[in-house]
């Protein structure tokens, strides 16, 4: 008999949860057969046995609909097993599926009995919810502005265009408060790297692309780490040019990444220790410590190399002068190409007993049939088991592999990924600096999206786990890190015209997280589960969870929207 509490997919009688489907089995066999099903980004030739369907039965299972199932089923005969009717299918929440199988492998093709659910029309509900939200937010703003007299009716599409220009140019006297001074375009990428991370922290509606990938592969969870790390580091060139030109003393400023980043890290092991019973079990890596770590080392870098003013061009450069953006930081890519270098040859090269070098999968029961079951994350696991033993990450199942060994996501080695990735947002903050027409700095930042997207194309073949290096976010593999980075150049070039260039648009609500996004995020850490910013439904469905967690994520961007109004910046 198969142990079904060990099985994601439970033959029950109950009523469907989300991403369930009723799958009912005709089998016509005069003997007992046994059926499998993986997730088909799981298969690598063997499945997970569901259940032993009786002879001339009609069995009827619960299976999970998160993922493509491969499934089909064994027979004994003649002492002999056989493997029949390989198949693979998208099943869909809330349907019910049919099947019939009988001797001499004979299959029919998998029939609805019930017509699934659209659970993805509440993401369609809530974006149209949100644009008439915003079309009327905007048009009470007009409308108070063109009866406080400040706009005439004739001018009202100039200012539909332009709602982020400042007062009349006719006043005489101009407020000017903390935000005034901030690039916009920058507070705006790292709201929405914030607000996307609050959104899919507390569960995302609890479908499956806000939700970080199994192992391999790239949802939009997976962006918003690497997001924020991306811009912290564009933020690195523009805050230490400024710290230079003032005169500062780099001792000074060492002293003060120093500080900043062992803030990061102490307020990342307090949110750890919710977690935790004791300190013997305390988590050493997260993501702030993460952040922390690649923040000091890209900043001292900067610290030690930068130049507080910019010299002749033409002079310094020559013929070059249009490559000064990388020219002018070339000891920093050295160092960079030291990084990456030695954390491939690491990831390639290290032995570990019992495991193949290169090794990027979770191990686990299901991943290669558990062949590399003591092998979770290669290299990377390794050292951070052999480091940090008993206090990395804690979750051990995995919905696709089954049980895998201790790992951490935010651990050493994705640590110095991490570093990488922050680089890359130092070089956007170089081009935003050293060029000053827009043409030339949104075309050096479409050309590095190009760049990083076809060397981590060629790195995994442009497949979601093949090439030399796959994707994946639980090990920030290089791949990983370079298609990133390509999204994020892309995604601030798209910013910078919007806002800072043609100011189309404001930023709002994004800018107004992404002035104080520290706060946010420690504050959602702590307050999450607690009333008013969650509660406990009964019955929960997709779109009830969808409503819980879009209120969760606008409630933080009303308290940023508050401290905005207040002129209140808390930083570390």
């Amino acid at each position: 008999m198969i142990n079904s509490t060990l099985n994601p997919y439970l033959n029950s009688n109950t009523s469907l949860g989300i991403d369930q489907a009723y799958f009912s089995i005709l089998n016509l066999y005069l003997n007992p057969v046994i059926f499998y099903a993986i997730a088909w980004e799981a298969y690598t030739g063997n499945g997970i046995p569901i259940a032993t369907l009786e002879p001339h039965s009609n069995t009827t299972l619960k299976i999970s609909t998160k993922y493509p199932l491969h499934i089909y089923y064994q027979s004994i005969e003649t002492d002999k097993v056989y493997e029949y009717c390989h198949t693979t299918y998208t099943f869909k929440e809330h349907g019910s599926y049919g099947w019939n199988i009988s001797s001499g492998s004979l299959c029919s093709n998998i029939y609805v009995l019930h017509e699934p659910t659209e659970s993805y029309l509440p993401i369609l509900a809530a974006f149209i919810i949100y644009v008439l939200l915003a079309i009327l937010w905007t048009t009470f703003k007009v409308i108070i502005r063109v009866i406080k007299g400040k706009l005439s009716p004739n001018n009202i599409y100039d200012d539909l265009d332009r709602l982020q220009e400042a007062e009349n140019a006719t006043n005489l006297v101009v407020r000017t408060t903390k935000f005034s001074t901030r690039i916009h375009s920058v507070d705006t990428f790292r709201g929405i790297a914030i607000l996307l991370m609050i959104f899919v922290n507390n569960g995302g509606g609890k479908y499956i692309f806000f939700n970080h990938s199994a192992w391999f592969g790239l949802s939009i969870a997976d962006l918003v780490l690497p997001w924020f790390a991306w811009i912290m580091g564009l933020m690195i060139t523009v805050s230490k040019r400024t710290e230079l030109r003032l005169t500062t003393s780099r001792i000074k400023i060492t002293l003060y990444c120093l500080r900043r980043s062992a803030i990061l890290i102490f307020l990342g092991l307090m949110l750890n220790s919710k977690d935790s019973e004791s300190l013997h079990d305390l988590r050493f890596p997260g993501v702030l410590q993460l952040l922390g770590v690649s923040y000091f080392v890209c900043a001292i870098l900067e610290t030690i190399f930068m130049k507080p003013h910019s010299q002749d061009i033409l002079h310094q450069f020559g013929r070059f002068a249009m490559f000064r953006d990388i020219l002018e930081s070339w000891p920093q890519w050295l160092i960079m190409a030291g990084i990456v270098t030695t954390h491939t040859l690491i990831t390639f090269l290290l032995p570990i007993s019992n495991c193949p070098k290169g090794y990027f999968g979770p191990g686990g029961e299901y991943h290669f049939r558990g062949k590399y079951i003591n092998c979770t994350a290669g290299a990377a696991g390794y050292i951070d088991r052999l480091i940090f033993g008993n206090h990395t990450y804690n979750h051990t199942e995995n919905f696709l592999y089954g049980q895998i060994l201790r790992y951490d996501p935010e651990g050493l080695m994705n640590t110095i990924s991490a570093i990488f990735i922050v680089y890359l947002g130092v070089h956007a903050g170089k081009i935003l600096l050293l060029y000053y027409q827009c043409n030339s700095r949104v075309i050096r930042w479409f050309l590095w999206t190009v760049f990083t997207g076809i060397i981590a194309g060629i790195l995994c073949n442009f497949e979601t786990q093949g090439g030399i290096i796959p994707i994946s976010k639980r090990m920030m593999t290089l791949s990983y890190v370079l298609i990133c980075s390509s999204f994020a150049f892309l995604l601030y070039a798209l910013l910078y015209v919007l806002i800072d260039y043609k100011q189309f648009w404001n930023g709002a609500p994004f800018v107004y997280a992404g002035i104080n996004p520290i706060f946010l995020y420690v504050g959602h850490i702590l307050t999450k589960g607690l009333f008013p910013w969650s509660w406990n439904i009964a019955f929960p469905s997709h779109a009830s969870l969808l409503a819980m967690n879009l209120w969760t994520t606008s409630l933080w961007t009303l308290i940023a929207y508050l401290l905005y109004r207040k002129d209140i910046i808390i930083t570390v």
